[in-house]
């Protein structure tokens, strides 16, 4: 399957951002890396918050998830008079549940996802198209709910978040030993920030809806760039090298030939990993203006972004 002609099928909306705007060929030695589908296609962190809430960054990009997820429902359907398969990934953070929640530290998935009808209608959609959800750094406590996992092998593909490659430092790992007390100095970070910006509020200094926290883009404005790989390799360099190793060294993995993960919200593709031999993918983010998504068919591959 081409994913120009029986993926996008000239939705204006959709672009290829990686590879100045063509798929990868996927060598044909490879084929087919799927097993159990025709199509995947892989959404990386969106970090829904409390509509309502500066923190949130997700919901100027709530109305095109929306009509991205009626375009994989209509595609899905011809898919299936077909006899083909669409297979959906959500790669995690799909919740953002290390900022102040209305009734704990924490907001919960049930608090975020009623908030506003969009984001119950996104959740209720993935649902429906049997969206595979693995869990990320910031909805970790998901791993404890029904059908989220780490991890996921789709024939010669493997799926994760991302966050393994991090240490203690970056206070995103939640298998560090560090991990609670990092998100308790992240977490209280936040509540300072909330604090203030809610004074500035109530003082008519600025409108509810103008500010965001430290950190944070608000999303507003929309984000179509592919980074540059210099500064790629410059900023996340040792997630391409992790993942490279990983593949060259894991044999419990030795039939995948493609990584894919998020978690850096920085869309990037190297196809020539351990001499052509491997490719690894980090999908960007639907989040901070970003609006990426992966496709993979047995023949190719791409990074794309739907326009809102």
């Amino acid at each position: 399957m081409k994913i120009k002609k029986d993926f996008i099928k000239g939705n204006k909306k959709i672009k290829i951002i990686s590879n100045d705007g063509s798929p990868y060929p996927i060598p044909e030695s490879w084929q087919p890396v799927l097993s159990k589908c025709d199509m995947l296609v892989i959404i990386p962190d969106m970090h829904m918050y409390i509509y309502n809430s500066h923190l949130d960054n997700f919901k100027y990009g709530a109305e095109a998830m929306i009509k991205f997820l009626n375009h994989l429902s209509t595609l899905k359907e011809e898919m299936e008079l077909e006899d083909q398969t669409l297979r959906i990934y959500q790669l995690g953070d799909l919740y953002e549940q290390r900022f102040p929640g209305l009734h704990g530290p924490n907001a919960t998935a049930v608090e975020i996802r009623m908030s506003h009808s969009s984001y119950d209608q996104i959740v209720n959609s993935m649902n429906i198209l049997r969206t595979h959800f693995l869990y990320g750094n910031h909805d970790f406590e998901l791993r404890h709910f029904p059908g989220f996992r780490f991890a996921a092998l789709e024939g010669k593909v493997y799926i994760e978040h991302g966050f393994t490659p991090d240490s203690w430092k970056d206070f995103s790992n939640p298998n560090a030993a560090l991990w609670e007390a990092g998100q308790f100095v992240f977490l209280t970070i936040r509540e300072i920030n909330d604090f203030f910006a809610n004074l500035l509020v109530a003082a008519n200094v600025i409108q509810k809806d103008e500010f965001y926290s430290w950190g944070v883009p608000s999303g507003k404005d929309p984000v179509y760039d592919y980074p540059s790989e210099k500064d790629y390799i410059k900023d996340y360099g040792h997630c391409l090298k992790y993942y490279s190793e990983r593949m060259k060294k894991n044999s419990e993995m030795k039939d995948a030939k493609i990584t894919v993960i998020g978690h850096t919200h920085h869309p990037y593709i190297n196809t020539n990993v351990n001499n052509g031999k491997h490719i690894f993918i980090d999908s960007g983010a639907w989040t901070s203006g970003r609006s990426d998504f992966v496709v993979i068919t047995n023949e190719e591959l791409a990074i794309c972004c739907y326009k809102r």
